[in-house]
């Protein structure tokens, strides 16, 4: 798992020769049935299963309704998306729960950490030029880069997650100084993608450590301390968000946008999202019989009348699952919230509340971007992310 990325940036290349290997699909689709192996000495393996079957039922009423089996295949993928984050966190559960979890921790470490130098690297080679801008090759209003990542919205989740990960990690072991370097870092990444979204999350995830913490008794020196670096820091910051906004490109792609869509500012600001769910709540509502509404006809039976997929998660799910894939969705994060607050109160799991903000945090970014909860290549550490609640540090850090 540690060279998940650098597989991305590879079949990145393939893309932009026109050649489509689905190179990271099969080792993501790998990876997957090593977590159900990992899983089937335990209690969860049982609802792993019970999932996976569960998010293929709509691909199958879409076979038998249509007959397309092209379709179904593609749907069959786009179902598989769903399970990439529940199972992952089962699996890193599983790995924080084992007897072993002395060595097992450190060989997490440096998986996120190979990841985030395989991040780093794509994003530094997209700065000088290489790779794909803005969409798979790009358009004559892109700005922004996304090296050799073909993920659209999905880069932003991966961003915001590693950051969560690494940053709540390092504020956790009072490494204050590589917390702020992190957070300086993944600043300029979102930069150099110019996407609203990250933009805006990397400070909410920069931000969750010190929230989570701020119960903690503040010593006089790190009220001094802070004081001070509000005082110095300040200026400082508000200079690197301006050459940011002006120098990457944030400016020209909000103007393009606005002339693109009338000045509709709520438009803009939803990437219209909130055309392509009114446009896709008409043809659920008048399109699908009950039966299509209660279990789905899968993603492309709702596209071939809709034109758009909602790239809103909730609606996303609903279009494509039915109202009971929604209803799943829901209850899972019902669980995850709950386990997470059960877990805060519990003495040694330290990263809990971290976690429980984060799952906030990403419900509200499920409805407003999308590609959070359905997504590809960020699922593995999003997973990682929510499991980061049953982390219980070892002797040695």
């Amino acid at each position: 798992m540690g060279y998940i990325i650098l597989i991305d940036m590879v079949n990145g290349l393939f893309l932009m020769q026109d050649f489509a290997l689905p190179i990271s699909q099969g080792i993501k689709f790998i990876l997957l049935l090593l977590f159900l192996v990992r899983l089937s000495p335990t209690g969860d393996f049982t609802f792993a299963i019970l999932l996976i079957v569960f998010f293929q039922l709509s691909p199958v009423a879409g076979l038998i309704r249509n007959g397309d089996f092209s379709a179904y295949f593609g749907d069959v993928v786009f179902a598989a998306k769903w399970i990439n984050v529940p199972l992952s966190y089962l699996y890193f559960k599983c790995l924080f729960q084992s007897a072993y979890a002395d060595t097992i921790q450190s060989s997490i470490k440096r998986m996120v950490g190979r990841n985030f130098i395989f991040l780093c690297v794509n994003m530094a080679l997209g700065a000088l030029g290489l790779g794909m801008s803005f969409y798979f090759h790009g358009y004559a209003n892109a700005v922004g880069t996304k090296g050799f990542i073909y993920a659209g919205n999905e880069l932003t989740i991966l961003v915001l997650s590693l950051h969560f990960i690494i940053g709540s990690y390092w504020y956790y072991k009072q490494e204050y100084r590589k917390y702020l370097g992190l957070f300086l870092v993944f600043l300029a990444i979102s930069f150099l993608i110019t996407s609203k979204t990250v933009l805006i999350g990397v400070l909410v995830v920069g931000a969750i450590p010190i929230i989570a913490s701020l119960r903690q008794r503040i010593h006089k020196k790190w009220i001094n301390r802070i004081s001070a670096l509000v005082l110095f820091g300040t200026p400082i910051f508000l200079a690197l968000i301006y050459l940011g906004v002006t120098r990457s490109g944030v400016i020209d792609k909000i103007q393009y946008s606005l002339e693109r869509n009338n000045f509709d500012l709520l438009t803009v600001v939803l990437s219209n999202r909130n055309r392509f769910v009114a446009e896709g709540w008409d043809v659920f509502s008048r399109d699908f019989s009950w039966f299509g509404q209660l279990f789905g006809f899968g993603q492309h039976h709702h596209l071939y009348l809709s034109g758009h997929s909602a790239e809103v998660d909730f609606f996303t799910i609903l279009f494509a699952s039915g109202l009971l894939g929604l209803l799943f969705l829901l209850i899972l994060l019902l669980f995850w919230l709950l386990n997470a607050q059960k877990l805060m109160k519990t003495s040694g799991y330290v990263l809990a509340k971290n976690t429980w903000l984060f799952l906030l945090f990403l419900i509200l970014v499920a409805n407003l971007a999308g590609h959070i909860f359905g997504s590809g290549i960020a699922g593995i550490f999003i997973g990682l992310s929510i499991a980061l609640m049953h982390f219980k540090p070892v002797s040695h850090g």
